[in-house]
């Protein structure tokens, strides 16, 4: 971050969205640089983990593919949110340099950053469609869902998105530009210039944000996670119609049994199918949710903010909403582990 001393107006820097630079420095340490950075190392080992024991599977069908493609692409996620930390890093330890590391990290990763995100939100839903199949149409569930076609699905889905911010790249370009800050020299103040390679905001920038976060920040977005919705209520429907005809078919052997209330007509690998499909609804939402919420802030409640007022606050939001994004990466792992009982026993063996 730039830590240029700007001479703000009076009534800027009473605006309740103002966030002054000595705060946000500490907030750049806490957050960005510590938090941020654990959660990131803690994506790229896991996900690592996650890729060895994918391939120790030897991709032999569409659902080890797509497992591994989500692995990697939050391996590359956290791994641009290492080099976002390290970034900031730089800015604390050198605060006067002539590069301008907020616009640094929020053009060229924040971005970066958000295309591989939807990649991997789709690509949870290609699998969560995937595992809906097995039990709705068990019988044609091979046909369907190939190898090959899993492959080109997500070659596709990577294009798309990477298509999607690279207007972001060719607008939203990077300059060399005058910023006027203040010199205190004794008892002398005084206006002075530098050139700082930053980003220039103009009507095009914003209107361009605007579409990024309406396309890109909630179609995209919000798409994916109502496919992966509808496929846990049809998937969930239908294992709860299968284990009625069973029951039905058992007659009244077990009526005693049948008549206790822990009594559950699903199997033990339904049950662990369904907690396995919970689980990954339940992290799409919360991760989901924080960011929605803030392009939600800024273009229905609050449209047209003053980018001199709000930058820093604006920076907070976001950040809170790339940590808890950055959870994801690494909480797919817990799931594998506690309900995959093949992936267990891989991952011990590696230990």
């Amino acid at each position: 971050m730039l830590t240029l001393e700007v001479n703000f107006s009076q009534h800027v820097k009473d605006d309740p969205m103002y966030i002054s630079d000595e705060k946000m420095t500490t907030f750049i340490i806490v957050v960005d640089i510590l938090v941020l950075g654990l959660f990131s190392v803690t994506g790229i080992i896991s996900n690592i983990i996650n890729m060895i024991i994918f391939v120790k599977q030897v991709l032999k069908d569409s659902m080890t593919v797509g497992l591994f493609s989500l692995a990697f692409t939050d391996f590359s996620i956290a791994t641009l949110e290492l080099t976002f930390s390290c970034t900031y890093l730089a800015s604390v330890i050198c605060p006067w340099s002539s590069v301008d590391f907020w616009a640094l990290n929020n053009i060229t990763l924040t971005w970066s950053i958000c295309a591989l995100y939807l990649t991997s939100c789709w690509i949870t839903a290609i699998i969560s469609l995937e595992r809906c199949f097995c039990v709705v149409y068990p019988f044609n569930v091979k046909q369907i869902f190939t190898r090959g076609r899993c492959v080109l699905l997500i070659i596709v889905v990577y294009t798309l998105h990477i298509s999607a911010v690279l207007p972001v790249y060719l607008v939203e370009k990077m300059e060399w530009l005058p910023f006027d800050f203040q010199a205190n020299n004794g008892s002398v103040t005084s206006i002075q210039q530098r050139w700082i390679y930053s980003i220039a905001f103009s009507e095009s920038t914003q209107e361009l944000d605007i579409i990024m976060d309406i396309t890109a920040g909630l179609f995209l977005f919000i798409t994916p996670q109502l496919i992966v919705l509808v496929c846990s209520v049809w998937m969930a429907i239908a294992l709860k119609l299968s284990s009625t005809v069973r029951a039905r078919k058992d007659g009244d052997d077990n009526a005693a049994l049948k008549s206790s209330t822990k009594y559950s007509n699903l199997t033990r690998q339904e049950k662990k199918l369904i907690k396995m499909v919970l689980f990954v609804d339940v992290l799409q939402l919360a991760c989901n949710v924080p960011r929605i919420t803030v392009i939600i802030y800024y273009h229905v409640v609050f449209p047209g903010l003053d980018m001199a007022v709000v930058k820093n606050f604006s920076t907070v939001l976001w950040t809170c909403a790339l940590v808890i994004n950055t959870i994801s990466c690494f909480s797919n792992s817990l799931g594998y582990y506690f309900l995959n009982s093949l992936y267990r026993n891989m991952f011990r063996n590696l230990f």
